[in-house]
């Protein structure tokens, strides 16, 4: 049988964590083993020492030292967090014991049965003091009621494979990805718990490399961290798998979303201090076959609303863009693909029309960005606050300009179109692939043809680009081929310089920094009008834009900023290749 080692102070300090939650004046792991007399005052610098340098935790580094063994260090943590410590690796527990907690779990949290104090309540062993703050939902998994005691972490590993039959590992490698995060001059406190610090590191490298989204893979063999940088993802670590459930569990309680359930995809939202800036995070979990996937895009609540101009806006497009949004009525769309910054673009004409004279509601699914004087209201789906319920309540609330976050059904589109009919200015976003596009699709959703003629005023189709690092960019003379692919001939660049991503420290050696929109205006001129009534193809419309209306494709603006030095060909490549190819 296997004993529980737990002195009269540990129970003393147990019975007060149960009753207010902490054990008052916490002793530091120092200062216990130097009264147990264990280390001496100059081993305990050494090793303060030791750890300034390394970044290790303070027991780790008195190990490493030799000045101490491992099961030293356990029980002074055991008496620090007020927890009975056990030696798994002496008795024999029973196998029912065993039968309380699944293999599975037991591998995937660290976790050891070592006790039944009665039907439904097990002692469980633990190599973390921290740990029994991560293992709560594991109560309304088991149905389990259980307290922790701690154990060494080698002791842990021996004992899952001699009752579980679990692959033996190396136990530095289990405590891995904590020590990774470990801080350094101090000793560990509950404010530095090595999963709490792991967490916030990976928002703090996330947004000093100026990521958009954080992606936390679980796969079979390890933990893949991903940060989408300028549109495109990069591996930014990998973690083992040991350090899986803490992370996870950690996001999800900061997102405030059921740790316990793990079946169903799930939505939630952090707000976060992360390298000197004030975040606000948005969380997606979705399940996969080895763990949840999490997705968070992170907001930058100072930087994220932009102007204009540094939108990508030039001299004509510009000026027409200024006179479509300040019309009185009407409906101005905003048109492309996920993550093409359509939101970005009508936050920045929201700024420009921001007034106290002017009544502003917004209907968002979410509300990414606060603005100062806006009526802004979330959707929520699950009370049946959708879309076209708040624009319909929006038009008794007298404003004079509306924003819908996205047209996807005939009953919103309708609504819309009817609020700009009466005289309302209506923003909102469709996902098409061009302008054009954007007014068949109004019509496939069912919307009479008469009706969008009348009641767009303008859509606006874009893409984000990578501009090109202004360190390491290089001039080139790029070859005909080159050219062909974008459609460009060797006369529109004669006498203009053309630029080419190298890669710097600066860049991160990707050869681009920062990110600017390609744009397309299409006004809705008399004679584009007669032909959404007459119910004209996509490509006759577009027809029409470029011939009577004034619009400069997507294609023609790459061109310009190609030639301008603010992106590379491939880069126009990457992003526009399916209009290329459409367009020949």
């Amino acid at each position: 049988m296997v004993h529980l080692f737990l002195t009269a102070e540990e129970q003393d300090n147990g019975a007060r964590m149960t009753e207010t939650g902490k054990t008052g004046p916490r002793k530091l792991l120092g200062e216990i083993l130097s009264a147990a007399g264990v280390i001496a005052d100059k081993q305990l610098q050494d090793a303060l020492k030791y750890q300034a340098e390394t970044g290790l935790k303070f027991g780790e580094c008195l190990v490493r030292l030799g000045h101490c063994r491992p099961d030293d260090v356990s029980r002074a943590l055991a008496r620090q967090a007020g927890m009975p410590f056990v030696d798994v690796r002496k008795g024999k527990i029973n196998p029912e014991v065993i039968a309380a907690i699944p293999k599975e779990v037991a591998e995937e949290h660290n976790v050891l049965p070592v006790k039944l104090e009665g039907p439904g309540k097990v002692i469980l062993a633990v190599t973390d003091p921290l740990a029994v703050y991560n293992l709560e939902h594991l109560k309304f998994i088991l149905n389990l009621d259980f307290r922790c005691a701690l154990t060494t972490e080698q002791a842990m590993v021996e004992a899952l494979g001699k009752y579980y039959g679990l692959q033996k590992k190396d136990a530095a490698t289990v405590g891995d990805g904590a020590r990774r995060a470990g801080g350094v001059g101090k000793e560990s406190s509950p404010d530095d718990a090595p999963i709490i610090r792991l967490v916030q590191n990976l928002f703090d490298d996330a947004v000093r490399a100026r990521a958009s989204d954080i992606h936390v893979e679980p796969f079979a063999d390890r933990v893949r961290v991903r940060f989408r940088v300028d549109g495109v993802c990069r591996v930014a670590d990998d973690l083992p798998t040991a350090v899986q459930g803490a992370i996870l569990s950690r996001l999800k309680i900061m997102a405030d979303m059921d740790i316990a359930e793990k079946r169903k995809p799930q939505d939630g939202r952090i707000n976060i201090h992360a390298h000197e800036k004030e975040m606000d995070v948005r969380v997606s979990a979705l399940p996969g076959t080895h763990g949840e996937s999490i997705v968070m895009r992170l907001l930058d609540k100072q930087e994220g609303l932009v102007s204009l101009e540094r939108l990508g806006f030039e001299g004509e497009d510009q000026r027409r863009f200024h006179q479509v949004i300040k019309r009185p009525n009407g409906i101005f769309l905003v048109t492309g693909p996920t993550g093409s910054g359509k939101t970005t673009t009508l936050y920045a004409a929201l700024q420009e029309l921001n007034r106290p004279d002017v009544k502003i509601i917004t209907a968002e699914n979410p509300v990414e960005y606060h603005l100062p004087g806006v009526n802004q209201c979330q959707v929520h789906h699950q009370i049946g606050l959708d879309f076209a319920r708040i624009l319909r309540a929006m038009l008794r609330q007298a404003p004079n300009i509306i924003l819908v976050g996205e047209i996807r059904d005939q009953e919103t589109a309708s609504i819309a179109i009817q609020a700009a009919l009466t005289g309302h200015l209506v923003f909102s976003t469709l996902h098409t692939n061009d302008a054009p596009a954007a007014l068949t699709r109004l019509m496939d959703m069912g919307v009479a043809p008469f009706l969008v003629s009348s009641s767009v005023a303008a859509v606006l189709a874009q893409r984000l680009i990578r501009r090109l690092c202004s360190n390491c960019k290089e001039a080139h003379d790029p070859t005909p081929t080159e050219l062909e692919s974008i459609g460009l001939s060797a006369a529109h660049v004669s006498g203009k310089a053309v630029y080419r991503a190298v890669g710097c420290d600066q860049c991160r050696m990707t050869g681009y920094a920062g990110r600017v929109g390609i744009f397309e205006l299409l006004e809705m001129s008399p004679d584009m009008r007669d032909a959404v009534f007459r119910g004209e193809t996509t490509s006759r419309l577009r027809q029409i834009a470029t011939s009577s209306g004034g619009m400069l494709s997507l294609r023609a603006d790459g061109h310009r900023k190609i030639i301008e030095g603010v992106t590379s060909i491939d880069e126009i490549l990457r992003v526009l290749s399916k209009e290329l190819a459409l367009n020949g």
